[in-house]
């Protein structure tokens, strides 16, 4: 972070700078060579506005190392007007949560940024509950669709249709089990690192492997039992009334708004 808090230097004597933070990979434990400083910069809006385009988003470049021929980034500053940063609390993507739980403030002189940070972080009890009620019933909801879709095949390749599926399947799968540890998800290019990091067995994330494929009855069958016995391992109980938490998400105002809410988009 010595690095980090050196680079940020030059913003501290600018107008209208309230904090300072540092995001992404590079502050968590599987960072590597190709991690760069994700440093966000907040500022008042009116200063925002008056700042030209090129000035909002600047990259540096790692010298002399490419990859595929392009320039690596080695770090970066972005503004963001403290009216988007403050609204961002209100935000329904994990995008603009997740990386919050690790986020490092470098510099809030006014002690401004630190409690934003805090909630943009926090994952409200409820909406934990809901979201886990609507991704498990999605996950099982695609695999039930993919085995309705190879039956009507009738000889034919439905290879899209059941990538879709099984795409979607593994997606709400993954947001289950981050929710279950209390997180919201991760970005999709580090899921399986921070699953580990949140103590997800590792026979369980082999498990999901089947549905990058196509999986048979008996793989499919025994990754929601997996899944099932999981969630019972953590104490959860929502999953044992399939009848309530159906008529939950279909019938009532609450469960209609969670699925609009935090349904796969």
């Amino acid at each position: 972070m010595e690095r980090a808090r050196e680079l940020i230097r030059p913003y501290f004597e600018k107008d209208g700078v309230i904090g300072i933070y540092l995001l992404g990979s590079v502050t968590r434990p599987y960072r590597d060579g190709l991690s760069d400083y994700d440093i966000e910069v907040v500022v008042e809006d009116a200063v925002y506005e008056a700042t030209p385009d090129e000035e909002r988003q600047v990259f540096f470049y790692k010298d002399g190392v490419e990859d595929g021929g392009r320039p690596v980034v080695d770090y970066e500053f972005y503004l963001v007007p403290w009216s988007d940063f403050v609204g961002l609390v209100e935000s329904t993507h994990d995008l603009f949560h997740q990386p919050y739980q690790h986020a490092v403030v470098l510099h809030d002189p006014d002690g401004r940024i630190a409690p934003i940070v805090a909630k943009l972080a926090e994952l409200p009890g409820d909406v934990r509950r809901d979201r886990m009620i609507v991704h498990y019933l999605e996950f099982l909801y695609r695999l039930g669709r993919a085995r309705k879709t190879a039956v009507r095949a009738d000889g034919s390749d439905p290879a899209l249709n059941l990538r879709l599926l099984y795409g979607d399947a593994l997606s709400a799968l993954v947001k289950l089990l981050f929710l279950v540890n209390g997180s919201w998800a991760s970005v999709k290019h580090w899921s399986e690192e921070e699953l580990r990091l949140l103590g997800v067995p590792d026979d369980l994330l082999a498990r999901t492997a089947c549905l990058l494929g196509t999986p048979s009855p008996d793989d499919a069958k025994g990754l929601v039992e997996a899944v099932r016995a999981y969630l019972d391992g953590c104490g959860e109980t929502f999953h044992r009334d399939m009848d309530g938490i159906q008529r939950w998400l279909f019938f009532t105002k609450e469960g209609k708004r969670a699925f609009e809410r935090w349904g796969l988009r």
